[in-house]
C-alpha cells in the first residue's frame, strides 16, 4: 500500500476556513457532536452538586475501594472515545485522523517528548501566574465582603479564599493513591485519560469546532471551553484555569500538527498531581496550615 494511504491528513493550518471548506472538515455529524458536549457538561454539574458545589464540605466522600474508582473512571473515558469513533465512522471519517501527522522513528518521537516536557514547565508557569492574580482578586473580594459585613453582627462570615481551596484539595486527596498497586493503577489511569481526553477535547471536539465555526480561534476556545466546564467539581477557580491549560494544550497540537506532546503533559500532568496530592495526605501538611480567624 501506497504510503500516503497510511499518512493521515495534516490538521488545518491556520486562519479562517470558508463555507466550502468547512463543510468537507467537519469529521462528524452535528448532532452527534451537541449529544457528547452536553453529556459532558451534564456529568460535571451532577459531579458538582454530589461533592457539594463547589467551596463546599463534600456531600459524599469516594466510595468503595480506589482501584474500583480507577476502573470506573477509565471505563467512562473509553466509552467516551467510543462515542467519538462512532460518530466519525457515521460522517465516514478515519478514526486516525484525529491524531494529526504522529512521529515516525525513534528519534522523532524522543523530540516530541522533550517538546512536551517544555510545554509542561512553561505552561506551569502561566498557570501559577494566573493563580496568582486570581487569588489576588479572590482576597480583595473577600475582604470586601468582611468590610461590607462589619455593621451587621448576624451576618455570615464568608469563607477565605485559603479556607475554600483547602476543602477543594481535601476533595480532591481523597482520590489520590494511597499503596503500591493504587500508584501503579494510578499510572495506567493518568495514561489512559491523557490519550483519550487529548482526543477528545484537542482532536474530535477541536477539529469540529474548527470546521462549525469556521476559525481556528473559535474552535480552540470552544474547546477550552468545554474542557473547563468539564471539570466543574473544581469549583470556578478550577474551571478558569483548565481551560486556560486547554487552550495551551491546543496550542502545542497545532504548532506540533498532532496530539502526542500533549498527551505525554497531560498524563505526565495528572500523575505528578496525584502523587503530589498523596504526599499532602501523608504529610497532615493541611492540618498545620493557619487559617484566618
Amino acid at each position: 500500500m501506497p504510503d500516503d494511504e497510511l499518512t493521515p491528513p495534516p490538521l488545518p493550518p491556520s486562519g479562517t476556513l470558508t463555507p466550502a471548506s468547512s463543510a468537507r472538515a467537519r469529521i462528524a455529524p452535528i448532532w452527534h457532536t451537541v449529544i457528547l458536549v452536553v453529556a459532558m457538561l451534564a456529568f460535571s454539574i451532577w459531579g458538582a452538586m454530589r461533592s457539594g458545589g463547589p467551596g463546599s464540605e463534600p456531600i459524599t466522600t469516594l466510595k468503595g475501594p480506589r482501584l474500583l474508582h480507577y476502573a470506573v473512571t477509565g471505563a467512562l473515558e473509553l466509552f467516551v472515545v467510543a462515542w467519538v469513533a462512532l460518530g466519525m465512522r457515521l460522517h465516514k471519517t478515519p478514526f486516525r485522523t484525529l491524531f494529526g501527522i504522529m512521529p515516525r522513528g525513534l528519534n522523532a518521537i524522543v523530540k516530541e517528548v522533550g517538546i512536551s516536557a517544555l510545554f509542561w514547565i512553561c505552561s506551569m508557569i502561566v498557570l501559577g501566574v494566573v493563580g496568582l492574580a486570581w487569588n489576588v482578586i479572590q482576597t480583595e473580594n473577600y475582604h470586601h465582603q468582611l468590610n461590607n459585613q462589619s455593621s451587621s453582627s448576624h451576618a455570615v462570615k464568608p469563607e477565605s479564599p485559603q479556607q475554600q481551596k483547602i476543602k477543594l484539595i481535601r476533595k480532591l486527596m481523597d482520590l489520590a493513591p494511597g499503596s503500591v498497586p493504587e500508584f501503579f493503577a494510578w499510572g495506567l489511569l493518568c495514561a489512559l485519560v491523557g490519550f483519550s481526553e487529548e482526543l477528545i477535547f484537542r482532536g474530535y471536539l477541536q477539529q469540529q469546532g474548527i470546521a462549525l465555526l469556521r476559525a481556528i480561534p473559535l474552535g480552540v476556545i470552544f474547546s477550552a471551553l468545554v474542557f473547563g466546564a468539564a471539570h466543574a467539581y473544581e469549583g470556578t477557580a478550577g474551571m478558569v484555569q483548565i481551560a486556560i491549560f486547554g487552550g495551551l494544550f491546543s496550542g502545542i497540537t497545532l504548532l506540533r500538527r498532532n496530539l502526542l506532546p500533549g498527551m505525554i503533559a497531560h498524563s505526565w500532568h495528572d500523575f505528578a498531581t496525584g502523587v503530589f496530592l498523596a504526599l499532602i495526605r501523608e504529610t497532615h501538611l493541611l492540618d498545620r496550615i493557619p487559617l484566618p480567624s
